[in-house]
């Protein structure tokens, strides 16, 4: 956002568009040469609602060489700056603001309403975003413009928590789309649809557990990204090579993320970087879509960095600025903690920027070339895995993940707040709509009808209608009332949420897609947990977290087991309470709660990464980068 004057953004943000006017008026006075201060004039003018005098604004512009009365470049720069605010900013409100003025401006432009679609989606209007991905998915003409609008309307329909039977047609559509792209070994593709095409395919583990045919899916279209990215990478490596270093330099570790706030991936990677040892790493923090409004856990994060750039706000705003960032900062190590939850990333990785690079914890891998590692575990991933992974899978002795605990809050909810009679068994569910497969809720609902006396709570993100009404459909075809499940609303606070996990007497976790830090929150609550275990990455998050933790009870291997675990469970009071114990017990001995622990498996294994790459014909000083303890290994 360094396009803005500070002070005027400032006030942008609270909406104060008087001063914000006031301060690009005075610009203009100052310095009317400098045509931006124009059309950024303009932009807050139209939020304020002057429609003519922005237009007025914009058409003092057209004495440049720059053709502001182009009707593209105005929708471009607005598409931008809506970006910024959606996705930077709490403003969403104007960037929909901004869009809906483009369409005025080109009414059938197709990105724009692809943008606009998105920032629905992001606010939860579900019925908009749908109708607006529709009416994109009618004006494209082929499949480069096909494969996104159709995955808008997969996404919307899986947040939305509604028709599966749309989701199961739609997606098999994109799946087609995509086979025809990769066999058309299409060329000079856009910047923006390389972006699209690497989280195009980002719903399969959440329809089916296949493996083999969705990571040799991904890996293709990693490839076709690739082809059309350009990358000196034989120039670049040499550069890597021909680096001058320091025989006591420490490791340079870049840790990139959109989430290192209070995220999913904030809660779980804060116990590496807090443990990290300061003595032999130097770590550099990229901020995607960092947050410009109060963030405790973003502001811990920055504290802990030796340096902190925050893309969009340091002045990098496209994946080639970033990756020259981090060329220019000497990372040795770039950790991946997005994968194909964020384009954005996969842009900067594909670009090579650091001469080893890893994905950790974020999502699956997502089989970009110049990725190196894949950091997993003996049990989140089968043995063969490494037959449809292009990266190469690093293991990690015990688990991928470990933290060292969980802020617990004040509960707000009670069993008698809903309605739940003394002795009732209570089964909870809490995952977001994408996770809802209407298969395994059938599974769900076996289990209550088996277990007189319970009842199923259901939490997460959606829309709350679809939810309800996917659920109370099921129940109604496998014969249970209703009235035996409780659809509880979001929590606002993390901490309100994990106290209120007590009221489960068992948590019923969610297939093909595995909970995560829902069940890292489960376990640490000393709540017992069934689960399915799978073969891809995504359906055996619970299954090392179980084992980690040291309980093999509730792990199920088919839906039958999963069933029988869900009854069992329910019916013996005594075995849960012995679970619960033990889970209290592993916080004392598991690999699962030791962050520190970790943290040194984390670090061995970047140690060893970079000997090899020494040995490989990297830098030839690396002998002070590896630990004592990893160079006796060595020569042993």
């Amino acid at each position: 956002m360094n396009q803005w004057q500070p002070q005027a953004y400032s006030y942008l943000l609270q909406k104060d568009y008087s001063n914000a006017i006031e301060i690009y008026e005075q610009a203009i006075a100052d310095q009317p040469e400098v045509i931006t201060n124009y059309f950024y004039l303009g932009i807050i003018q139209l939020l304020d609602g002057q429609e003519a005098e922005a237009q007025l604004t914009w058409m003092t512009c057209t004495a440049s060489d720059t053709d502001y009365s182009n009707p593209n470049y105005f929708v471009g720069n607005l598409i931008g700056i809506s970006m910024q605010l959606a996705y930077f900013t709490p403003r969403k409100d104007s960037a929909i603001h901004l869009l809906e003025t483009c369409l005025k401006i080109l009414p059938r432009h197709l990105e724009t309403l692809e943008h606009l679609s998105g920032i629905y989606l992001k606010i939860g209007n579900y019925d908009q975003a749908l109708e607006i991905a529709r009416s994109c998915m009618s004006l494209a003409v082929n499949s480069l413009d096909r494969f996104y609008p159709n995955y808008l309307i997969i996404k919307t329909l899986l947040d939305k928590g509604s028709d599966w039977q749309e989701v199961l047609l739609t997606f098999s559509k994109q799946q087609s789309l995509l086979s025809s792209l990769i066999n058309e070994k299409v060329n000079e593709i856009p910047q923006l649809s390389i972006s699209r095409l690497y989280t195009a395919n980002y719903f399969a583990p959440y329809i089916s557990d296949r493996p083999r045919h969705n990571r040799s899916l991904q890996n293709q279209i990693a490839q076709l990204c690739q082809n059309n990215t350009k990358i000196d990478l034989f120039e670049r490596m040499e550069r890597f090579r021909l680096r001058n270093r320091s025989i006591n330099q420490k490791l340079k570790i870049g840790y990139i993320s959109s989430g290192l706030n209070s995220h999913s991936v904030g809660w779980l990677a804060r116990w590496l970087i807090y443990h990290h040892d300061r003595d032999q790493f130097q770590l550099h923090g990229y901020f995607q879509f960092y947050r410009q409004y109060p963030d405790p856990l973003q502001s811990w994060y920055e504290v802990q960095m030796d340096q902190v750039y925050r893309v969009g706000i340091d002045g990098s705003d496209s994946a080639r600025d970033l990756s020259a960032k981090i060329y220019a900062d000497q990372i040795d190590i770039l950790i991946d903690l997005d994968s194909i939850t964020l384009d954005i990333t996969c842009n900067v990785m594909a670009l090579k920027p650091a001469p080893i690079q890893v994905t950790w914890l974020g999502s699956d891998a997502s089989g970009i070339p110049t990725i190196d590692y894949f950091i997993a575990d003996p049990y989140v991933l089968p043995d063969s895995a490494q037959e449809y992974y292009s990266e190469k899978i690093w293991r990690l002795p015990h688990t991928y993940i470990a933290v060292d605990g969980f802020e617990i809050g004040v509960p707000n909810l009670r069993r008698d707040d809903l309605d739940i009679p003394s002795g009732a068994v209570v089964y909870f569910s809490a995952q977001r709509g994408y996770k809802r497969h209407p298969d395994h809720i059938r599974l769900q609902m076996q289990i209550i009808k088996a277990v007189p006396n319970s009842y199923l709570l259901i939490k997460g993100l959606g829309d709350q209608v679809s939810i309800k009404n996917l659920f109370t459909q099921i129940a109604i075809a496998e014969d249970i009332d209703p009235q035996r499940l409780r659809f509880l609303p979001m929590t606002a606070d993390e901490t309100i949420h994990r106290a209120n996990l007590a009221i489960a007497d068992v948590v019923l976790d969610t297939y093909p897609y595995n909970g995560a830090t829902t069940t890292l929150e489960t376990l640490w609550m000393c709540v017992p947990l069934v689960t399915k275990v799978g073969e891809q990455f995504a359906a055996r998050n619970s299954y090392t977290m179980m084992i980690n933790a040291g309980i093999t009870e509730g792990l199920a291997w088919t839906d039958a087991e999963y069933v029988e675990w869900g009854v069992r469970l329910g019916e013996d009071a005594s075995l849960r309470q012995d679970i619960a114990a033990r889970l209290k017990d592993s916080r004392q001995t598991s690999p699962l709660w030791n962050g520190e622990n970790f943290a040194r498996e984390m670090e061995k294994a970047y140690q060893q990464m970079w000997q090899m790459y020494i040995e490989k014909g990297g830098f030839e000083v690396a002998e002070s980068h590896t630990s004592v303890e990893t160079q006796k290994e060595r020569k042993e």
